[in-house]
């Protein structure tokens, strides 16, 4: 059993842990926001480390981040699990928090790309022409 904390005010890593909690068909999956998370005990990463990147917990406590924790995702999804063999092999490890790196500095854009955000961008995050889209996106679903 994994525990994954994710961002709950980011919309990509909402969905991507909708994604998953679908995927996960044998349930080894436990999602928890981040800005739920309290810590248990001194093994526990700090608040800062847990919102740089993504950090799942196993049940023996071992704590994975960002690559090493999305392989550890995948090792528990069945039908990520080819993503989790290539992971071992040489190398590969590095290329997935290369990988998730990306991903990670970009989540605002893919947000946006995908359609997923809430819209927490303060207006130096958004071009006028995205601010506008945004509003109108937001408008039309009735959010505030």
């Amino acid at each position: 059993m994994l525990t994954v904390l994710y961002d709950a005010d980011c919309g990509v890593c909402r969905h991507t842990a909708r994604t998953l909690q679908t995927l996960d068909s044998r349930r080894q999956l436990s999602f928890q926001p981040l800005q739920r998370f309290a810590a248990a005990s001194a093994d526990d990463p700090p608040r800062s480390e847990l919102e740089a990147r993504l950090h799942v917990r196993d049940d023996r406590g071992r704590w994975h981040a960002g690559g090493a924790a999305a392989l550890a995702i995948a090792a528990a999804v069945p039908v990520l699990m080819p993503l989790a063999l290539i992971g071992r092999l040489p190398g590969m490890g590095r290329i997935a928090d290369l990988a998730y790196g990306f991903v990670a500095r970009n989540r605002h854009a893919i947000s946006r790309w995908l359609g997923v955000d809430s819209c927490r961008f303060t207006p130096k995050d958004l071009s006028p022409g995205d601010a506008a889209r945004a509003q109108r996106r937001t408008q039309r679903e009735g959010r505030p």
